[in-house]
């Protein structure tokens, strides 16, 4: 028996679909009470690792390479610093800057980027009034802008994935 598997950008897409998931597993456990840190910890991996097997692939422009290693040094930069606010900002950043250089390519994506952008943001700005601001009052709030932003990753994740299915 021979068996051949094919790596294809949609199989990158995939892992972004399954960051998505791990996101939204981690809002719906916040919401519910229970600590999903694994769950968060999965993302950010498979995020890096879509990124970087999307940076890697045969015939992607110089210029593609740098924005997505731009993607990823965000992320390992928001991993490395001590300041939870600039964290929580460099995080919020990743996924957008993803959906905008995918937007480049592709105008049709411009309600993901927005949809996204929109959602990161609200997100980001309800984690700094819970986390650093006190506002403990609004945690349900931030956890639920969460969520909205795993959603929003999903969409564009899935977007990605039946662009590339159909174009193969």
């Amino acid at each position: 028996m021979n068996v051949h598997l094919t790596v294809t950008k949609k199989t990158y897409y995939a892992l972004g679909l399954l960051a998505a998931g791990c996101t939204l597993a981690a809002g719906i456990g916040a919401i519910t009470g229970f600590s999903m840190a694994l769950a968060d910890n999965v993302a950010m991996l498979l995020t890096l690792l879509m990124l970087g097997f999307l940076a890697s692939v045969k015939g992607t422009s110089k210029k593609d390479k740098q924005a997505l290693v731009g993607c990823i040094l965000l992320q390992l930069l928001a991993l490395a610093l001590p300041v939870a606010l600039l964290q929580h900002l460099l995080m919020s950043l990743v996924w957008p800057c993803f959906a905008g250089w995918e937007k480049s390519a592709d105008p049709r994506l411009a309600p993901q980027f927005r949809t996204l952008a929109a959602a990161e943001a609200v997100w980001f700005a309800a984690r700094v009034l819970v986390q650093l601001g006190g506002a403990e009052v609004l945690g349900l709030f931030m956890n639920l802008c969460g969520v909205a932003a795993a959603a929003a990753r999903g969409w564009l994740a899935l977007t990605l994935y039946r662009r590339q299915r159909d174009e193969s």
